[in-house]
């Protein structure tokens, strides 16, 4: 599932240019390893490729690579990437995904072997890890960047008060279609239709679509799924908390018959 969607992130922005690499190769420095396809440029407003690139994860860590070329494409160069793989502690057949956000940043989603998402560091030790605040990075993930990651990420004890979040109370009309708070929507929403991924508390996820427009901001398409996966009810309070940009977690709080 969670292989599932990471493809789906890297087409919901068909702007964007992905390519992704399986750590099962016993040299995971070799040129195979350090290879970025031409392709994956091809967004890039940049007319000469830049001399190195950053790579940034999903707790807001970034690692600066420099580049060389190779054979009409270019390599990561041994000591960024290296230090990449060893300050995340890597080479266990994870599924990495690599995503060009433009401004010479490129997003890594780490994937273990058991398809579980990391989205924590396996060890804050190292002192090579860097938190530089990305120019390539929107203002509502520079926000996500700023919040403390727990050893959970989806469990109610990873919450913290400067995480966006929303509750409210769910009435007949909401099982079938949610309406958004217009205030937090206007924060902390896309201005465009997105596809969302919602997670509850363990980490199973749903596919809900969000459609913004002058007059209400809405969960439809698979939220009907989604509610009849919780059991929502009436009367069952519901706090949304935005993790990733495009992805929440859904804490209920079932009414008590």
């Amino acid at each position: 599932m969670a292989r599932n969607i990471a493809f789906g992130r890297i087409q919901e922005d068909m702007n964007k240019t992905s390519f992704f690499k399986i750590l099962a190769d016993e040299d995971l420095s070799s040129e195979s390893m350090r290879l970025i396809p031409n392709e994956f440029w091809r967004s890039s407003e940049c007319k000469i490729l830049p001399p190195k690139v950053t790579l940034k994860v999903a707790w807001g860590s970034s690692w600066p690579v420099n580049l060389s070329p190779f054979m009409g494409c270019y390599l990561m160069e041994r000591k960024g990437w290296e230090e990449f793989l060893n300050d995340n502690h890597l080479g266990d057949n994870e599924f990495l995904t690599f995503t060009n956000e433009g401004n010479n940043c490129i997003t890594v989603d780490i994937f273990q072997k058991n398809c579980v998402e990391i989205l924590k560091p396996l060890n804050t030790s190292s002192s090579n890890v860097k938190n530089e605040e990305m120019s390539c990075v929107d203002p509502v993930i520079a926000e996500s960047n700023k919040r403390k990651v727990d050893s959970n990420v989806y469990g109610a004890s990873s919450s913290s008060s400067s995480a966006a979040t929303f509750s409210l109370t769910i009435k007949k009309s909401h099982l079938t279609l949610l309406s958004i708070p217009v205030t937090f929507a206007k924060e902390h929403m896309p201005k465009v239709r997105t596809k969302f991924v919602i997670h509850d508390p363990k980490g199973k996820p749903w596919e809900v679509v969000y459609v913004p427009s002058n007059g209400s901001k809405l969960f439809s398409s698979g939220w009907r799924f989604l509610a009849n996966g919780y059991g929502l009810a009436v009367g069952d309070l519901c706090t949304f908390r935005l993790v990733r940009p495009k992805e929440m977690v859904l804490e209920v709080l079932h009414d008590s018959p």
